[in-house]
């Protein structure tokens, strides 16, 4: 007689688990009371029964995970979810470039205008030995411009990708859901024309659009819908008569779209017509921006990221996080978006929306790219009161100065191997802690990240600088401020705020020198303040102020008020003061009715620049060309008019050494490490002895 009371214990999902629970029971059962559970017979069927059940196991859990956005692993699963939330993932999007095209009209022809037809083509200088094909999505018409002898076709936009059409009939019997599926992956949705004609026999057409707002869609509305179908591909389905217009029988539909390479094409900037246009093909491009935007179809995780918000924001930009939505879902060639109101900024802008954004390549957005932006996502949706403007990001680029203390006899690998690895240890500790609005820089976790990726490593220790960029204008006088936005160390001996590279200069015998800028050691030591302790007499004329101590250069004036002292002013704080003090002088005789009390400063300090002379010799070109505050970490050069900056991007950095190793960023600020700038990572390996 069979045990009943002993239960098979089912808690267990692993494979060998789940057999020792088999075994187990039937241990119990008087049945099986002799039974070797290890002879080959048995054991088989004890191996289908576990493998059985762990294979159920696995598959029910594998539907149930399936069953929700957030576990769903299948791009099919997530791709229906998002539906149920409105939410169609962004296709593939091209690289779009601008260009002035000039096409040569030959002396025997008198045509004032010349049309560029959609979708000619161009090709791109290579990128990584791969040439790419960009076309005009809309014809154009240039006028001819006598002075040059062309047609001239300005600010012309063009796309990377190939151009391609397919027609499709539609039949009631065999498609009653009005649902045609584009054959190709890679597509651009954005550039998605649909056209239906009445039939085979008769010309009349008429254009349908993409529908993004089912509220405005009436009865007659000529607008499709899209949808993700499998493989990556796309369908189109049309309206019921009832939300949009419907079908009929013998219609055919032509879709018309660009297969694009994506992020593959961006940064061309050289192009050549490649085909005629009305026999003519002599021309000239000037390029006016590279092309960028491109980008990917949407993955999996940004899709279970981005649905819901966008689900929230419910397709209105009133809030900063309905923005941020919007342009995440409508434009995913940007790796990180802040919107911040203008009663946060710095100073306050009442009626405004600032939005700052970073491109997944490089760190600079294309004046177009803002437009598109602004005009095609954020004012369609946006509160109508409230105006939305661009914001540049200011970048802090982090310069990383690691020394790696590694034991030799716990790995094979050399010095330069370990530096590999420290090295995709800092830029992975980049990718997952910084390039984002509202980061933070923890150095401690960046020396885990060092620490953890090479066993052999039993320590390490680092530091950190921030570099700040600017292109400046040339031989032009101009003030520029960099704002750190974290305190400055105060002239740390072993990194002092410098510039790099060399910038030109005239001096004032109108010679050409290649000049620097560096912190003038110990202009942080200046008198910053001289308070009045006591002062009782009345004066008729000015006293003077004398200031003793073991600093230069100090200087300062009273401020009488109906003949009594009442203020002091610092007008030079000096330099290299530990300690002064100050002294009330009248008519040549010392005043002891005025006492002060002396502080010097911290806070402030002074910038110079200089060059080498023919001799090279180190020579002050300009004693004070900026200002430093410390506490708030601000510089402002003055009145800086370079002739040239001898670096092929023409920009010039200046960088300074934080005086904290936790710092973090806010609105239109990013911290990141530019992994392609050689000095951003220096690495020291030692062995330990």
């Amino acid at each position: 007689m069979a045990n009943t009371d002993q239960k098979l214990v089912i808690t267990e999902l692993d494979f060998s688990d789940i057999k020792n629970n088999l075994k187990n029971f039937l241990r119990d059962q008087s049945e099986f009371t002799d039974f070797d559970f290890e002879a080959a017979g048995i054991n088989v069927l004890l191996d289908i029964l576990a493998y059985n059940t762990h294979y159920m196991s696995y598959y029910n859990n594998m539907i149930a995970n399936e069953m929700f956005l957030d576990t769903a692993v299948l791009r099919d699963s997530v791709v229906s979810h998002a539906k149920l939330l409105g939410y169609t993932p962004v296709s593939s999007t091209a690289a779009r470039a601008k260009i002035d095209l000039q096409i040569t009209r030959p002396i025997n022809n008198s045509e004032i205008s010349l049309t560029l037809p959609k979708f000619t083509k161009f090709q791109s200088s290579p990128i990584d030995s791969i040439s790419y094909t960009f076309v005009n999505t809309e014809a154009t018409v240039g006028k001819y411009d006598p002075a040059c002898g062309r047609f001239c076709f300005d600010d012309l936009y063009i796309k990377q990708g190939q151009p391609l059409s397919y027609t499709f009939a539609f039949n009631a019997t065999n498609n009653p859901a009005q649902t045609f599926e584009l054959p190709d992956t890679g597509i651009d949705t954005s550039t998605l024309e649909v056209v239906v004609q009445e039939s085979a026999t008769s010309l009349k057409s008429e254009k349908f659009t993409l529908s993004t707002d089912a509220t405005t869609v009436t009865t007659t509305s000529p607008v499709f819908y899209i949808d993700e179908s499998r493989n990556g591909k796309y369908k189109i389905y049309f309206g019921d008569n009832v939300i949009g217009k419907g079908l009929t029988n013998g219609n055919l539909v032509t879709a018309t779209y660009l297969k694009t390479n994506g992020a593959s094409a961006n940064k061309a900037n050289a192009f050549t017509l490649i085909e005629s246009v009305n026999g003519l093909s002599t021309h000239i491009i000037y390029p006016l921006e590279a092309a960028s935007g491109g980008a990917s179809q949407e993955s999996v995780d940004r899709v279970r990221t981005i649905a819901p918000k966008v689900f929230v924001s419910g397709n209105r930009g009133v809030t900063t996080g309905d923005i941020i939505s919007l342009i995440n879902a409508k434009y995913p060639y940007f790796e990180s978006v802040n919107v911040w109101g203008g009663e946060q900024n710095d100073p306050p802008v009442y009626g405004k929306v600032f939005v700052a954004a970073k491109p997944t390549i490089g760190y600079e957005i294309t004046e177009s790219e803002k437009l598109n932006v602004i005009n095609n996502i954020i004012k369609p949706l946006c509160v109508a009161t409230v105006i939305p403007e661009f914001a540049d990001v200011d970048y802090n680029f982090l310069n990383v100065f690691a020394t790696v203390y590694y034991d030799p006899t716990k790995t094979t690998r050399s010095e330069d191997a370990i530096k590999t690895l420290v090295r995709n240890a800092i830029i992975t500790y980049r990718n997952n802690e910084l390039n984002d609005f509202n980061s933070k820089f923890k150095i401690s976790k960046l020396l885990r990240n060092i620490d953890d990726c090479e066993i052999s490593i039993g320590y390490s220790d680092a530091q950190c600088t921030i570099q700040k960029r600017i292109v400046p204008q040339l031989n032009t006088e101009r003030n520029y401020t960099f704002n750190f936005g974290v305190p400055i160390s105060r002239e740390d001996p072993k990194y002092r705020i410098f510039s790099s590279p060399g910038y030109t200069q005239y001096d004032a015998q109108g010679v050409l020198r290649t000049c620097f800028i560096e912190e003038t050691p110990g202009s942080s030591s200046g008198i910053e303040k001289i308070s009045i302790l006591s002062s009782t007499k009345i004066y008729e004329s000015s006293p003077s102020i004398v200031i003793s101590g073991d600093g230069v250069g100090a200087n300062a004036y009273p401020v009488l008020v109906n003949g009594k002292l009442t203020s002091v002013v610092v007008d030079n704080p000096g330099i290299n003061y530990k300690s002064a003090t100050a002294y009330l002088y009248y008519q040549d005789e010392l005043q002891t009715s005025a006492t002060f009390s002396v502080s010097v400063q911290g806070r402030y300090g002074i910038l110079r620049s200089y060059y080498f002379d023919e001799n090279n010799i180190k020579t002050i070109f300009n004693p004070k060309v900026g200002t430093v505050d410390y506490f708030d970490g601000k510089i402002t050069l003055s009145q800086l008019n370079p002739v040239d900056v001898l670096d092929t991007s023409k920009a010039l950095t200046v960088t300074a050494k934080p005086a904290t190793n936790y710092f973090s960023s806010s609105r239109n600020r990013i911290l990141t490490i530019d992994d392609t700038d050689t000095v951003s990572i220096n690495i020291e390996v030692q062995a330990i002895e």
